[in-house]
């Protein structure tokens, strides 16, 4: 689902009724998108900040983990920013109908170019986290551009860290072959999300099978992410695997 109107992140406000809209979408369509979420100063920001990066690292693959690597991005502060935040308490009370943890954000910043496109791309996976939002910085103009495959709302969220385990075991080694062949021969066959710039899109990242398409090696396509509530935080199976 799209939304009309152009947005700026840092004053968003959004209505009971436009909330409802996007949970909506995100249930029958797998996905929302709002246009033009983040304003051209910022995008500029943004993108500066990803030329930056790819420059550093000769342009091949870079990510950034957490707030604090992409500082002075814009990305840091869209965080921190209150009627940002609130977008993810809010779905995450229409979906689970309890009062929502407090929001903080797994934020990753992936820069994808190079040698290291393809090893980071048509990996089909679902997310630790409940809620996905991802906003394009950088989309490759020429030649494939990156389009964003899911296969939406496929399982539901597992009472357990053992079931999500199944879950993550059965697509990684029994799917995932099939999946990026049939991603190559019939691309028609997913929700294939064609991403612009600054806008932001919204989906289920831990009940979504989902992957990038890869783009030409001599071209960047960048995304911002923040993921909100691991389900299995708390889980002590989580916790010995880890430790």
């Amino acid at each position: 689902m799209d939304t009309a109107n152009a947005l700026d992140a840092k004053t968003l406000d959004i209505s009971d009724d436009y909330l409802q809209s996007i949970f909506a979408a995100m249930e029958s369509d797998g996905y929302c998108c709002i246009p033009d979420f983040v304003d051209a100063a910022s995008l500029i920001k943004m993108q500066e900040f990803v030329a930056s990066a790819v420059r550093d690292s000769e342009n091949e693959y870079v990510a950034f983990r957490g707030g604090e690597a992409v500082k002075g991005s814009g990305l840091d502060e869209l965080a921190q920013a209150t009627s940002f935040q609130s977008i993810f308490a809010r779905l995450y009370v229409k979906s689970r109908n309890k009062p929502a943890p407090p929001v903080e954000f797994y934020q990753l910043l992936r820069c994808l170019t190079g040698k290291g496109m393809n090893e980071h791309s048509f990996n089909f996976h679902y997310d630790s986290y409940l809620v996905t939002a991802l906003i394009p910085v950088v989309i490759p103009k020429d030649g494939r551009p990156g389009d964003l495959y899911l296969v939406p709302n496929t399982r539901p969220v597992r009472e357990t860290y053992a079931g999500n385990l199944v879950d993550k075991f059965f697509l990684d080694k029994m799917r995932q072959k099939s999946l990026k062949g049939r991603a190559e021969s019939n691309p028609g066959s997913f929700t294939r999300i064609k991403m612009v710039p600054g806008s932001l899109y919204l989906f289920w990242g831990y009940r979504s099978i989902h992957a990038n398409e890869p783009c030409d090696p001599n071209t960047v396509r960048a995304t911002a992410l923040y993921h909100y509530f691991d389900p299995h935080a708390n889980s002590r199976l989580k916790a010995r695997l880890r430790g």
